[in-house]
């Protein structure tokens, strides 16, 4: 799925929301940007949002308010036309994006936050974040890093990354 840019990392704080927002950012002037946090996580509390799937293994929210401060909140500040929270488990996780694809517009690209949506698509661009202090990888992780096109260093607030080294070419992400 060349247009689908993938944002991976090596724990929480790697800085894969501060990345997903610049990309955004630089892009979505131009071009129109979905946006989409998965997560394996189930959290009591999801938010508000607009809920389209509220299932035992999927959860699936768009979200409406630019202001809240969470994740999906950022993203949609940040200039993406759409923003979906996803909490699901590995095993549905296929099931999830596919629920999400019938909702994104044509021509679309797409910037995702999940770590294991990589192990299903081959996106045109995937990135893994990784934060000095996160130490002791999983070995899911650490196939996850074998995969990526780049690791980026994440040292709050500042990465080893420049936005300006990719671009959109014939709907798909690539570096330049």
């Amino acid at each position: 799925m060349p247009s689908l840019l993938i944002i991976a990392g090596t724990g929480r704080n790697s800085g894969k929301t501060t990345l997903a927002c610049q990309i955004i950012r630089k892009f979505s002037p131009y071009q129109s940007i979905v946006a989409i946090k998965i997560t394996p996580h189930f959290h009591e509390n999801p938010g508000n949002g607009r809920v389209i799937v509220n299932k035992t293994n999927i959860f699936i929210a768009e979200e409406m308010d630019a202001t809240t401060g969470k994740d999906s909140s950022r993203l949609l500040e940040a200039g993406a036309v759409q923003s979906y929270y996803v909490m699901t488990t590995d095993e549905y996780l296929e099931e999830a994006f596919n629920e999400i694809l019938t909702r994104i517009p044509a021509n679309s690209m797409v910037v995702c936050e999940s770590g294991g949506l990589r192990h299903l698509i081959r996106p045109g661009l995937f990135f893994m974040m990784l934060h000095p202090g996160n130490t002791g990888l999983k070995s899911e992780t650490e196939k996850r890093l074998s995969l990526a096109d780049r690791i980026v260093t994440f040292d709050d607030p500042k990465f080893d990354f420049d936005v300006n080294s990719i671009e959109i070419a014939d709907n798909q992400w690539k570096f330049k």
